[in-house]
């Protein structure tokens, strides 16, 4: 978890959560098709499995014990002020966003809002919501966050971890 050197006016009766969809609530099997095969494959490869829910991603079940809150407020009819809120920010374009909703309802979860960035950066919509804390799996997408004022936690897992700022890490060669 980074917490920025500059402060930022955050909601004082609101919790708000933003998360990573791909390798933070979900697995990072449809990341790997992007970062290996290109955007063509992937947008291919999300028609595809459209119908076919993501697996689990790390952070699943935080968002899941934080829907089980929300619905003890919207069960009495206090949705509209309920102290917690939770952003779905993504790389993924609206058409690609498809599978990612379906897979939210195959898990009996909802996300209050949910943004489909089709690639641009997300930092000037992480400015608007102002969370008080952002997952992402890639670490640029994490420092633009905390440049902006935003805490920001890296979720080290997935094929991203091979990637800083949609560049391939270069590998240490292996001694033989």
């Amino acid at each position: 978890m980074f917490t920025p050197n500059k402060e930022v006016e955050l909601c004082d009766n609101q919790l708000r959560v933003a998360f990573d969809g791909d390798a933070v609530l979900f697995s990072d099997e449809s990341e790997i098709v992007m970062k290996q095969e290109g955007l063509d494959k992937f947008i291919e490869h999300e028609k595809q499995f459209e119908n076919k829910a993501l697996a689990k991603g790390p952070l699943k079940c935080f968002l899941e014990a934080l829907w089980k809150l929300q619905k003890k407020f919207y069960a009495k009819d206090e949705r509209l002020t309920c102290p917690i809120r939770t952003f779905l920010v993504t790389s993924r374009g609206a058409a690609q966003g498809v599978r990612v909703l379906k897979t939210l309802s195959s898990w009996g979860l909802e996300m209050d809002e949910a943004f489909f960035l089709a690639g641009s950066p997300k930092g000037p919509l992480l400015e608007k919501i102002k969370p008080h804390i952002f997952f992402d799996d890639q670490m640029g997408h994490v420092e633009g966050a905390i440049e902006l004022g935003i805490i920001a936690a890296h979720v080290p897992y997935g094929i991203g971890q091979k990637y800083h700022k949609g560049k391939l890490i270069e590998q240490p060669q292996k001694e033989k």
